[in-house]
């Protein structure tokens, strides 16, 4: 082959890998299905602000929850996650390489705490010497109770947790007398029978400021490829913002993402989030990272306190949500 000839096929191998588009990524959403804290991906997918911001994201893969999550975030091509924090601030503490790079959702507004139509509570002082089911021990269920035990003036211990293995298992028990109280997913709740069958005892406004889901990154992410993450918190915020700025498009995209949830219980479970500004553009609030921190130490899955400005990352961020609050 002559130089020329050489030349040209070298020219063209290039020109072909120059003009492949990128990849398509996938992103591990922590319960996705389950849990509307990753509600924003679906509407960005859909809209096509991933790739305006210049990174394809096609797909999201659900994580099973806690721990798993966050491994299954860390081993994935990406390096990407969204997850809940409490299992983050556990990895890293272990020495698991990945920082927070932004806040997903705000607080606890897509819970309710229940208890039965005929149930003599009133209140979350009633619960005071009674029983609050949760799925497990350290789990978001169990941290969710202590804080709000202890927004209600009553400590840890005042009220006994028992744990039933999952969230169905804590709603049998609840219907069947056997604990007094529980927490669980507003979408769960709407698909259990909602206000038709149990009484709403603190609604999502009144839930305290802990955040369910953060952003996650490894540090082989922010290192080599911190284009793809920019573009992907920068996609990311553009369906926060679409859910608050157009919430009846918003809606019809996510009826489909949470069936065989009626329409009609999606639009009061968004609607309400909406209300209680619980999806986050992405900025830091560190208060709410506090108190996981302070409920970890609770229920037993943390010993210490946590240098929190040492396991977030903001210069990810643009340049409006970089500032800690």
């Amino acid at each position: 082959m002559s130089k020329i000839s050489s030349f040209l096929v070298v020219l063209a191998a290039l020109l072909l890998v120059s003009a492949a588009p990128a990849a398509a990524e996938d992103v591990v959403v922590t319960q996705y299905k389950a849990d509307p804290s990753g509600a924003a991906f679906a509407v960005a997918i859909d809209k096509g602000f991933f790739k305006q911001a210049g990174i394809d994201i096609t797909g999201v893969i659900s994580g099973a929850g806690g721990g798993t999550s966050v491994r299954s975030a860390i081993a994935s091509d990406l390096g990407f996650g969204e997850v809940s924090p409490a299992p983050v601030i556990s990895a890293i503490e272990q020495g698991q390489d990945i920082k927070i790079v932004y806040l997903g959702s705000r607080s606890l507004a897509d819970n309710v705490v229940i208890v039965m139509p005929n149930s003599p509570i009133k209140s979350v002082q009633d619960l005071k010497g009674k029983k609050f089911a949760i799925s497990n021990p350290k789990s978001l269920g169990e941290m969710t109770a202590v804080l709000v035990f202890e927004q209600a003036g009553l400590k840890p211990d005042d009220v006994q947790r028992v744990a039933l293995g999952s969230l169905s298992g804590a709603l049998t028990a609840l219907e069947n007398g056997a604990v007094d109280a529980t927490s669980i997913p507003g979408i769960l709740f709407l698909a259990r029978g909602g206000e038709s069958k149990y009484r709403v005892l603190l609604g999502p406004k009144e839930l305290p400021l802990l955040p369910p889901a953060v952003g996650i990154a490894t540090s082989d992410l922010m290192q080599k490829h911190g284009d793809k993450l920019r573009a992907l918190i920068a996609g990311r915020r553009e369906g926060v913002k679409f859910i608050y700025d157009h919430t009846p498009e918003a809606i019809t995209i996510l009826s489909r993402i949470y069936e065989p949830l009626p329409p009609k219980d999606v639009e009061t479970l968004v609607r309400q989030l909406v209300e209680a500004k619980f999806w986050s553009e992405g900025q830091i609030e560190l208060q709410g990272l506090q108190n996981a921190v302070r409920a970890m130490k609770y229920v037993g899955s943390l010993e210490k306190d946590v240098d929190l400005t040492k396991i977030i990352n903001t210069s990810f961020l643009p340049a409006d949500l970089a500032a800690i609050k």
